[in-house]
């Protein structure tokens, strides 16, 4: 099996894993009780002796992995040259599997861009698409930011040259790139989520790393997200870790900024007070949405979760305004990323339903950090562009 599918594979080993299945999974009961599921709960470390061997089991596979990852790390180093657009190119990516901000911060970029005067194109693999192409990133991104042309494909350089040939894209922006080493880059951006920075330090299966915490080496800034949620201590001590990893990198902190509450077509709503709320979503990290609705004094009751990316139906929807019915839920809370692809149902909801919008916000001169780094990147690639044609 070619090295460049391993970590496909893995993403399916994590499915099998956690046992995901169609039915929601109970988070909360009365907005307190957090259980992890069986996978997560496993590598973090929790269970008896039975869950002791099965994470010395999940070492071997992980060493593979590992080994897989080193080698194919090694080919794209000395061996392999990279497919360069025509265009300046930003790569946005992670360390680890799950939510760390990705699309919040591809926003972000796209917005940049078109306040330098170039339409951005997102190169996204489309992953856990459905059948007709359609994933949440897709549908959340196209709706967010409609001036952004959005090319989902496995071959990213493809997908680049399409959106520059019929599209008339100015700037490039990979979406989840940092694996994807394929197409060339001129700005490596690595996000990190402060809650839980680095897998519990293992590779998959073993813990949550899709390759090891030196790659960081070859990034030129690192975004680390949800600064709100983690304690002064462990940020400066997680700004030390990668300070020692590569001193050269930009450190920027960023927070997940709720901006507006409003109901699936987009329309504002009120904050709702007094209701009794019922959250869902089916996101990587649902624990760090419930945190952030608490954060704006949204406190829900009961909570409900499906796996990262599912793609909901009618019946699902019958099965929420069942438990919202049970529950005696005033009002259903969900994420933006969920709401496009529950706008796409077109069904009636016995209950109205909020949608809370985020964006990426960086703190302190972390956007000044990051523009200069944008503009110098622009620049140097205008400089190459001119050379090349001289």
């Amino acid at each position: 099996m070619p090295i460049r599918h391993g970590l496909a594979v893995w993403m399916v080993c994590l499915d099998c894993y956690q046992g995901k299945k169609k039915e929601p999974h109970h988070l909360l009961e009365d907005g307190t009780n957090h259980q992890a599921g069986p996978y997560m709960t496993l590598i973090a470390g929790g269970g008896g002796l039975g869950a002791s061997v099965m994470r010395g089991l999940l070492r071997g596979p992980a060493w593979l992995y590992g080994r897989g990852m080193a080698i194919r790390n090694a080919y794209f180093n000395k061996w392999a040259l990279p497919v360069w657009l025509d265009v300046p190119v930003i790569s946005v990516g992670n360390l680890t599997v799950g939510g760390t901000g990705k699309t919040p911060m591809t926003l972000w970029l796209c917005r940049q861009m078109l306040e330098r005067g170039l339409k951005p194109a997102v190169l996204s693999r489309g992953y856990k698409a459905t059948p007709d192409g359609i994933a949440d990133e897709i549908l959340m991104l196209s709706k967010c930011c409609p001036q952004a042309v959005v090319v989902a494909h496995p071959d990213r350089a493809a997908a680049g040259h399409l959106a520059i040939s019929e599209y008339r894209a100015q700037a490039a922006i990979l979406d989840d790139g940092f694996q994807h080493r394929r197409v060339g880059r001129d700005l490596d951006i690595v996000l990190i989520d402060a809650t839980l920075p680095f897998g519990y330090d293992y590779l998959l299966p073993r813990g949550l790393l899709r390759e090891p915490v030196h790659s960081l080496r070859r990034a030129e800034a690192v975004v680390i997200t949800r600064c709100d949620q983690c304690s002064t201590g462990a940020l400066a001590a997680l700004d030390q870790r990668i300070h020692d990893i590569n001193s050269d990198l930009a450190i920027v902190h960023a927070v997940h900024k709720p901006v507006g509450f409003f109901d699936l077509q987009g329309q504002p709503l009120a904050y709702p007070t007094g209701q009794r709320l019922g959250a869902f979503a089916g996101i990587a990290r649902p624990e760090a949405f419930i945190k952030t609705l608490k954060q704006i004094n949204l406190m829900p009751q009961v909570v409900r979760h499906w796996p990262d990316h599912h793609h909901y139906t009618s019946a699902d929807v019958e099965t929420l305004c069942s438990w919202a019915a049970e529950q005696r839920i005033d009002m259903l809370v969900t994420t933006e990323k969920d709401s496009v692809k529950l706008d796409r149902l077109k069904v009636g909801w016995p209950i109205p339903v909020g949608v809370l919008r985020v964006e990426m916000e960086l703190q302190a001169d972390g956007q000044r950090v990051l523009c200069n780094m944008i503009d110098v990147m622009l620049e140097n690639h205008e400089d190459s562009h001119e050379r090349q044609e001289i």
